[in-house]
């Protein structure tokens, strides 16, 4: 995971800069000043009061709504200890190698207990880029993240997503293959829950009138079938990531410079057709080769591709005709 000195200075005082800021901790911009309960976070801290769960919300603030105050009340004011207070065991380290070395911190958090996160910083901003991390952190970045249920890598690391990329092939597979992987994961899916009263009447005036409606089919059903307000309904799943696409496998393929990160996979549309598509290799695209896919093939390019009757390889796959170009 780390790799050893390889003489680049500016790493070197940049992960040395972050490893002080950790062993010193932050102050707060606003550390000893004045501050008042917002509503939000009264919001937030009455439902975790209520029902337990993550929050990046204060111990003073949490204590405070504990003991009735309501929103416009004033708050005890921050303290420099609590800005990095949830985050333990934290190891600054560089790692990568060649141009893909960066500088990175692994750590705990004690709202994620046996989770070992990560986060590459990016080198153009030196040591400084320590408090938009923790910024990020104290404003809730890795509760809504973990709401994704995102992967750990080989080594049992949850890489933060607004984190720096390290460049090459490998890890632009990876990325692809999580996002065929995991789909798109809606906020609360596989938790129990219930139908409320808007939901059951927004699914009875979409059953009588039709229309448009944000409504999963699932709930959509159950009213269907006569449920009522209170009634539990089947827990939210995870969407494909490209609607009628299955059997995705993200590979490698090619040689020299021809290789590519690929995937092969079916559609419901074509039964029988193995098809491939070879993403493009650009370092600048930050992963959003995989979305362009997506529009790719749900506004129909597979459809008009097939169409002209685009023959399959020697080994059967029909490659799409707009994908990085194979080998010659």
């Amino acid at each position: 995971m780390a790799s050893g000195p390889e003489g680049d200075p500016e790493l070197e005082r940049q992960r040395a800069g972050i490893e002080a800021a950790f062993r010193e901790r932050w102050l707060p911009p606003d550390a000893d000043q004045p501050r008042v309960l917002t509503v939000p976070a009264w919001a937030e801290a009455r439902k975790i009061i209520e029902r337990g769960g993550g929050t990046s919300l204060d111990p003073a603030t949490l204590q405070a709504v504990r003991d009735g105050a309501q929103p416009g009340d004033s708050l005890p004011p921050r303290q420099p200890a609590h800005y990095t207070g949830h985050v333990t065991d934290a190891e600054v380290i560089i790692t990568g190698s060649g141009p893909g070395r960066l500088v990175a911190v692994v750590f705990s958090h004690q709202h994620f207990p046996g989770i070992r996160f990560g986060h590459r910083f990016h080198p153009s901003w030196g040591s400084r880029e320590y408090f938009s991390l923790m910024e990020d952190i104290e404003t809730g970045g890795l509760h809504r993240m973990m709401e994704t249920g995102p992967s750990a890598d080989a080594a049992g690391i949850i890489w933060t997503a607004w984190g720096a990329r390290t460049p090459g092939l490998q890890q632009q597979r990876a990325e692809i293959a999580a996002a065929f992987r995991e789909g798109w994961r809606p906020a609360g899916a596989g938790q129990p829950r219930v139908l409320t009263e808007h939901a059951y009447a927004q699914a009875r005036n979409v059953l009588g009138r039709g229309g448009w409606t944000g409504l999963d089919p699932a709930t959509i059903q159950a009213v269907r079938d006569g449920a009522q307000p209170g009634d539990p309904l089947p827990p939210l799943q995870p969407d494909p990531f490209i609607d009628r696409v299955a059997d995705a496998e993200v590979t490698i393929t090619g040689s020299g410079p021809g290789r590519r990160v690929a995937v092969l996979f079916t559609h419901r549309d074509f039964p029988g057709v193995r098809f491939g598509h070879r993403f493009p290799l650009d370092p600048h695209a930050e992963g959003r080769e995989q979305i362009w896919l997506k529009e790719e093939i749900e506004t129909g390019a597979l459809h008009r591709m097939m169409n002209s009757r685009t023959a399959p390889d020697d080994a059967g796959i029909t490659w799409t005709t707009w994908g990085s170009p194979g080998p010659d």
